[in-house]
C-alpha cells in the first residue's frame, strides 16, 4: 500500500468577504470623513468671514458717499464703524475696551503695519474728541478699507 493514497486533498480557505471591513478600512473611512468635515467647517467659517468683510466694505462705501456730515461727525462715524467692524470680526472682548494708543496698536497688530499708531490712523485716537478735525477723507477711508480687506485673508485666527 502506498502511503500517499492516505493523504487527503488540500482544502483551500474560504474567499475573504468584503464585509465586515478590516480595521484599516475603518480608519481610512474615519480619516476621509474627518477631512470632509474639516474642509466643510473651514469653508463655512471663511464664507461667513468674507460675508462680514463684504458688508463692512459696503458700510464703509455708504459712509464715504455721505456728504451731509461735517468733518467732525464723519470722523466720529468712521471711528464708530471701525469699532463695530472689529467687534464683529474679532469679538467684543478682544477690542471693546481698548482706547487711545492701545486701540491703534490693536489695529496695527491685526494688519502687520504701523499705519494706525505711526501713520495717518493716529487721528482715531486724537481727533474724534477735538473740535476741529483736519484729515484727508479718501486716504483715511482707504486705510480703513485696506485694514478690513486684510481681515478677510486672515480670518478668525487673530482673535
Amino acid at each position: 500500500m502506498n502511503p500517499l493514497d492516505e493523504l487527503r486533498d488540500i482544502h483551500l480557505p474560504q474567499a475573504i468577504n468584503w464585509w465586515p471591513l478590516a480595521i484599516g478600512w475603518w480608519l481610512l473611512i474615519g480619516l476621509f470623513l474627518s477631512l470632509i468635515f474639516f474642509f466643510w467647517y473651514r469653508y463655512n467659517r471663511t464664507k461667513k468671514q468674507r460675508e462680514m468683510v463684504n458688508h463692512a466694505i459696503e458700510s464703509l462705501q455708504e459712509l464715504e458717499a455721505d456728504t451731509e456730515l461735517n468733518s467732525q461727525e464723519w470722523l466720529q462715524a468712521l471711528s464708530g464703524l471701525l469699532r463695530r467692524i472689529v467687534i464683529n470680526l474679532h469679538g467684543r472682548q478682544s477690542a471693546a475696551g481698548l482706547v487711545g494708543n492701545q486701540w491703534l496698536s490693536y489695529l496695527d497688530s491685526h494688519n502687520k503695519t504701523k499705519d494706525f499708531s505711526e501713520g495717518m490712523g493716529k487721528i482715531f485716537a486724537t481727533q474724534p474728541y477735538q473740535e476741529v478735525a483736519n484729515y484727508d477723507r479718501k486716504a483715511l477711508t482707504g486705510l480703513v478699507r485696506q485694514w478690513v480687506k486684510s481681515q478677510a485673508k486672515v480670518g478668525k485666527s487673530n482673535a
